[in-house]
């Protein structure tokens, strides 16, 4: 009885510290453009890029949002949004 619950709890243990290492998911540009572009018309202003957003991630927004806004026309284009993710939020150079 000892033994098969010893085995047991060896199986929990390396059944959770393999959870562990599993790596981050990394978001979907594509998917998250999609559900933050509220009026479809395919480009994302500060107020929609906000949305859903807390705490840091909220404080954060607006450099974030010029980051992305390549072009500084006042929206982020989905490929703005793309770009931002390979770069992987590095931030862009000054001239």
């Amino acid at each position: 009885m000892i033994a098969f619950t010893c085995l047991g709890l060896s199986a929990a243990l390396t059944s959770f510290a393999g959870a562990e290492e599993k790596p981050k998911k990394k978001p979907d540009p594509v998917k998250m453009f999609e559900k933050k572009d509220a009026d479809g018309d395919g480009f994302l202003t500060l107020d929609e890029l906000k949305k859903g957003m807390k705490g840091k991630q909220l404080e954060g927004a607006e450099k974030r949002f010029k980051r992305l806004d390549a072009d500084g026309d006042g929206k982020v284009s989905l490929e703005e949004l793309k770009a931002g993710f390979a770069a992987g939020g590095q931030k862009k150079k000054k001239d």
